[in-house]
């Protein structure tokens, strides 16, 4: 099935008991997640229990054994969500295959590969034949006009072609920074509006000048931390919406880096996607500027962060600028 009609699916409250999502494209992973895990709450209840692991810390294959042996005593069902697999060892990717073709029927697993071209590995091919896949890549150029007003609509918003053509400018294409000026949007809207045009795309969305993102972006990939911070200084002074609207692109910069580390053939993916050309062009060369345990914590602790400022519980420029000074 494609991506649109598995969360069809998962809308209806019709789950698999196994899905293995591929890709690197953060929007998409996180509307999927929401999504499986609303559904699930749904069938099995409030007394299902949800448990979450990062493949990097599953170190051995007793760690995986115990977490696919069913339902907790007063669980209704289990829902397991392993996050970045291919960062486990070995011994635990082989046995996660072994164990993932027997689950127990209280039990539902999401396995996610964040990387979009697959090696070749035993372990990768079982997972597959048993698994509802699901495919996290970011859209062509072409597709990406339909996909926004779509994702606008979400939001209860409509957008007319002009301002559709002017968020993905300025977002440089990617989904997870479109979603979050989608939802400015939908804030700062007067019950009179009924159609978004350009002009207000420019004075809610535009806050932060490329410039300013370029330079920001550019002092992460230099491991400039006294320019990274001053920048962030900067787009902080122009509103408290510029922070998080920068760690969702890092984030996906991230992503793309890690990707490039893992595998040269990354590059085609990647600019398949909506990646601009001024990020991909700079991408192979910084990828070699950090290593791969580097930018795994990074980004581990950027979704943190993320997940912290749209709770609202810390301060944001002095948690972003503390994120930098240990991952810069």
């Amino acid at each position: 099935m494609s991506y649109s009609q598995i969360l069809s699916t998962l809308s209806t409250g019709k789950i698999a008991p196994l899905y293995f999502a591929s890709g690197s494209d953060h929007y998409l992973y996180r509307e999927f997640v929401s999504a499986l895990r609303s559904s699930f709450q749904k069938r099995y209840g409030g007394n299902a229990d949800l448990v979450q692991r990062w493949g990097v810390d599953l170190k051995a294959a007793s760690d995986v054994s115990a977490l696919l042996g069913g339902g907790g005593l007063f669980s209704t069902a289990n829902l397991i969500m392993l996050h970045e697999i291919q960062d486990a060892g070995t011994g635990v990717k082989t046995r996660l295959a072994e164990l993932l073709s027997d689950l127990p029927p209280d039990t539902v697993v999401l396995v996610h590969y964040s990387i979009s071209e697959f090696r070749k590995a035993k372990w990768l091919d079982a997972m597959q034949r048993i698994s509802q896949l699901v495919t996290l890549t970011s859209p062509e150029g072409s597709k990406l006009p339909a996909m926004v007003a779509s994702m606008a609509e979400q939001h209860n918003l409509k957008l007319n072609e002009a301002a559709i053509y002017r968020l993905i400018e300025l977002s440089s294409g990617e989904l997870a920074i479109i979603d979050n000026e989608l939802e400015k949007l939908s804030l700062f809207l007067d019950e009179d509006d009924h159609v978004v045009s350009r002009n207000l795309v420019d004075r809610v969305a535009g806050a932060i000048e490329n410039a300013h993102v370029s330079h920001f972006i550019d002092a992460i990939f230099s491991r400039d931390r006294t320019l990274a911070v001053q920048t962030l200084v900067e787009i902080d002074h122009q509103g408290k919406e510029g922070l998080p609207y920068l760690v969702a692109m890092l984030y996906n910069c991230l992503i793309q880096l890690m990707a490039l580390r893992e595998t040269p053939e990354a590059r085609k993916s990647i600019s398949q996607g909506a990646t601009s050309g001024f990020f991909l062009s700079k991408m192979g060369a910084v990828s070699k500027n950090y290593s791969m345990d580097e930018l795994q914590k990074a980004t581990r602790s950027l979704a943190e962060l993320d997940l912290q400022f749209r709770l609202g519980s810390m301060d944001t420029l002095a948690a972003f600028s503390e994120w930098v000074s240990v991952a810069v």
